[in-house]
């Protein structure tokens, strides 16, 4: 063999030997591409995994979190409830004591006091109606002891309305049962059972007379019958002053009546004068009155006034019964 042979044949085999290391490095190249790959796609499932995990624990404690605030939320609320209940129950029962007490007490005086002297209220009286002759026309039901006429302090006009003292109650009763309606002097004249407000039918209870509250336009009744209507106050009330509104508040649910109410003048003297009916028997139990402290809300149009303007002849009683009377004047609106 030539030297060029040999020179062609290893010039040969080194190209043999080249081809044969850049193939393994390109097979060395390939193997770690795909070790760094699988390794970072293992990587990638692992993240997803782990993050897949933590989402399915967070979505896990805040159900779980829901769950125990709505089961708080229920007993809470079955708490709000048992109180709310224990609370009306204990209203309703303080309630029915007082009223059981009222009726036992009515029942053990009713005897005794069907003895006793008793006023009734005469509304819509004719202004040509005198005192005697509002006298002598209920001497036929019974005893009269004496009966006034309401006049305006300035004018010294009657105002509509007086009170008919009797010696006995039995006589009071059986006039407003069978007189109320009836015509007197052309009018149909309104009776219901009353005190007058200068003297009393029953010595009064002894409370202390002195307000305990500062001084205002309105008054606070306590101790109210629930047989007593605004009419009623304003029928007594009328007599110290301009009355502008009454109010008797009631139960939302029941309307009962809750035992107290309001009655509001155009001025502070009037409310301190009608003080002194602290302690006298309306409906057969003696009212307690203080100052009610002043609201903002306060107003009214006139209050409830007994009587009517004008009148028809002279005839005495007869004629149909009258009509329950209306209401007249805005009421006041205090936070009971």
């Amino acid at each position: 063999m030539s030297v060029e042979e040999e020179k062609i044949e290893e010039t040969q085999a080194m190209e043999v030997e080249d081809v044969e290391v850049k193939k393994e490095k390109k097979e060395k190249k390939s193997k770690k591409e795909k070790k760094e790959k699988k390794e970072k796609k293992e990587k990638k499932d692992k993240k997803e995994k782990k993050d897949k995990k933590e989402k399915k624990k967070e979505k896990k404690e805040k159900k779980e979190k829901k769950r125990k605030l709505e089961e708080e939320q229920e007993q809470e609320t079955k708490k709000q409830k048992t109180e709310e209940s224990a609370e009306e129950d204990n209203e309703e029962a303080s309630e029915e004591n007082v009223e059981e007490t009222q009726e036992e007490s009515t029942q053990e005086e009713s005897t005794e006091v069907s003895k006793e002297p008793a006023t009734i209220f005469v509304g819509n009286l004719s202004y040509n109606m005198t005192e005697d002759w509002l006298a002598e026309e209920f001497k036929v039901v019974g005893e009269v002891v004496g009966a006034r006429i309401i006049t305006d302090r300035e004018s010294g006009r009657s105002k509509g309305y007086g009170y008919v003292d009797f010696a006995d109650k039995a006589s009071a009763e059986k006039a407003v049962k069978e007189y109320n309606g009836k015509e007197l002097d052309g009018r149909e004249v309104r009776l219901d059972f009353a005190n007058s407000p200068n003297k009393s039918n029953k010595p009064k209870k002894n409370y202390d007379n002195k307000p305990r509250s500062a001084p205002s336009k309105t008054v606070f009744i306590g101790n109210l019958s629930w047989n007593t209507s605004e009419q009623t106050l304003s029928d007594m009330f009328n007599e110290y002053g301009n009355v502008v509104s009454i109010r008797i508040p009631t139960e939302k649910e029941s309307g009962r009546k809750k035992g107290f109410g309001y009655v509001e003048f155009d001025d502070v003297d009037s409310a301190t004068k009608a003080l002194e009916l602290s302690g006298t028997e309306v409906d057969g139990r003696n009212i307690r009155l203080d100052y009610a402290p002043e609201r903002n809300n306060q107003g009214g149009n006139g209050g409830n006034r007994g009587g009517n303007r004008g009148g028809r002849g002279g005839n005495r009683f007869g004629g149909k019964p009258a009509a329950a009377p209306k209401p007249q004047g805005q009421k006041i609106t205090f936070d009971d």
